[in-house]
């Protein structure tokens, strides 16, 4: 019988997924996320992700400026971000420079401000963009 082998998931990929994703969804992201060999396949889905939980979801205008509205709602300087641009996804950066580099890259990710209450997420060239608060 094969093992399965599991990455330590971060506290703050948990907390996004359960508070912002639909709750038939979850633990598919969570068990995915977890997973060395699925986690860049369920990251991909970021790109056109219809797994959001829209009761707390708000799609923001494309010349809103995303950093403000993050900052009104309480956002630290300093935030984590999930997406599917490998040198990107995984790391801890300040909100400013994690807005700014997810738009470069274009591909879809989930910006994680204070763990569960509130995020952001860019779909693949900013098509949607969605202020996500609980």
């Amino acid at each position: 019988m094969k093992s399965k082998v599991f990455l330590k998931m971060h506290p703050r990929e948990e907390a996004t997924i359960c508070a912002f994703f639909n709750p038939q969804r979850r633990s598919r992201w969570l068990e995915s996320l977890a997973s060395p060999k699925r986690r860049c396949t369920i990251l991909d889905k970021l790109n056109h992700c219809r797994d959001l939980d829209h009761r707390f979801a708000t799609q923001l205008s494309s010349k809103a400026d995303v950093v403000s509205v993050l900052k009104s709602h309480g956002a630290p300087e300093s935030c984590y971000v999930l997406t599917s641009t490998l040198g990107l996804d995984g790391r801890q950066l300040e909100l400013s420079e994690a807005i700014s580099q997810t738009e470069l890259a274009g591909w879809g990710t989930i910006i994680s401000c204070i763990p569960g209450q509130l995020a952001y997420h860019y779909d693949k060239c900013g098509e949607l963009r969605v202020l996500l608060i609980r």
